[in-house]
This record gives structure tokens, sequence and C-alpha cells, in this order.
């Protein structure tokens, strides 16, 4: 059983902005040290200032296996971060459109960043969190369980992703690393197009979808994210939570 007396450190890819950046405040609020990686420094380094001594930024294009390694390498080499308790695969891209419009070069892009990324993310890190009994969550989406029109693409990697979760459930107990996938409804974060508009327009276009009458907030995914990794969670392994305002339901 893992010891949290230690103060562990928590790896997120996309954790500049959005659900990745809400994700790692509750980690650091919770005691943790904090690993954020992405492609883009400056959201990165935003979070660091505020937290300079428990936040590590690293840079890192998950489509290229080369930069993930080196990324790893750089995680394991420092002594206050490497102490690895979970890892939160959350990067990802979106794009609506229908599947007559989609190409190659769209699905082999969400491909890429939204699964391979997090497969090569993991595949790197897992002796860390084999050494220190982690965790790991995969952020999929409700659209992984319940598809919508112009959506073939995301929702089938997603889908996937929650197929793969399950398989490292089962396959890393034998390490004592646990695995576990959050599914988000509709967020309020910069991937979507209503992100810039008022809470009055979001809540007249999205509210009505919810049966809990108002539209996701990333701290809500990270009270998500909390809950399968930390403290208390320790029996939990290959679960499905949906953290959606009850939209699967709809």
């Amino acid at each position: 059983m893992p010891n949290f007396q230690e103060k562990p450190s928590a790896v997120i890819t996309g954790g500049g902005t959005g659900i990745g950046l809400a994700i790692a405040e509750r980690f650091l609020k919770e005691g943790w040290r904090a690993v954020v990686i992405g492609r883009r420094l400056d959201p990165l380094e935003n979070l660091k200032r505020r937290q300079p001594e428990d936040v590590l930024v690293l840079q890192c294009d998950l489509t290229k296996p080369e930069s993930v390694h080196e990324t790893y390498d750089l995680i394991a080499a420092e002594p206050r971060f490497n102490q690895v308790r979970c890892l939160v695969n959350n990067a990802g891209i979106y794009e609506k459109r229908a599947f007559k419009q989609t190409g190659d070069t769209l699905w082999q892009a969400m491909f890429e960043t939204n699964l391979l990324g997090a497969v090569r993310m993991t595949r790197e890190l897992l002796p860390l969190l084999e050494k220190h009994q982690g965790s790991i969550v995969n952020v999929s989406s409700t659209l992984g369980l319940k598809p919508v029109d112009g959506t073939s693409a995301y929702s089938a990697l997603k889908a996937a992703m929650i197929n793969w979760t399950q398989t490292l459930a089962i396959e890393c107990a034998r390490q004592n690393v646990r695995a576990n996938c959050i599914c988000p409804g509709i967020v309020d974060t910069p991937i979507h197009a209503f992100h810039g508009q008022t809470e009055d327009e979001k809540a007249a276009s999205l509210g009505g979808l919810q049966p809990l009458g108002r539209i996701g907030q990333p701290s809500d995914i990270a009270h998500g994210v909390w809950s399968l990794a930390g403290p208390g969670s320790e029996w939990i392994t290959g679960s499905i939570l949906n953290v959606d305002g009850g939209i699967f339901l709809a």
C-alpha cells in the first residue's frame, strides 16, 4: 500500500490550461508536488510562478516518442519530483466534424495525441509508478460511452481509452499499480467554442442538456480525479467514473 505520509508527485499531461490546470491545482492543494507537461511552456510557467518549490514544468510533444522519453529522463533525474504516485493522461485535442468530412490527417492527429500519446507516457512512467505503488487516471469522455453526431474520430478514440484503461487495471495490478478512467461531460474549457460566451449564454444554449442544469467546471473534473488517486482510493481500479452533470443519462 502506498505511503501517503511522504510528499508524492503527480504527473499531469496537458497541464497548462482547463481541466489539466485544475487537476494540477487540486493535487498541489492536497500537499502533493505536480509535474505539469504541455506543448507550450507559457501556460505551464504561470502555475510554477505561484508554487515554484512544488511545480516542475516540462515541454513535451506526445506525438514524438523521443520527446516523451526525454521527459521521463528529466522526471527520473529530479529527486524532489520522481516520487511519482499518479499519472494523469489528460492531454487531448477536439474537433467536431461529420464523418464524411474526416480524412486520415484528422484521424491520425486524434490518434497520436488522444490515445497513443497517453500510451507512450504511461509506458515510460510505469517503472516509477510500480516503484511507488501509484495509479494512472486517464481522462476520457462521456462521448467514449455515448457518441453524438459529428464526433466519430474523437468518440472512437475516447472509447478505446476506456477499454485500454481496464486492460491496464488487470495487467498493472500485479505490481500494485491501479488504473482508472474519468469521463467528463460538457466542461467549460478553451477546447470548446462556447468558452468565450457569457454565463447567461452558456446556460441558455447548454444548460438544458444537463439534468443538473449547468455545464461542468474544470474543478469538477479535478475533484473526480482526486477521488480516484488520493488516500482512500487504494482499492479502486478499473473504474469508469462519469463526471457529467447526468448528461450520460439524458
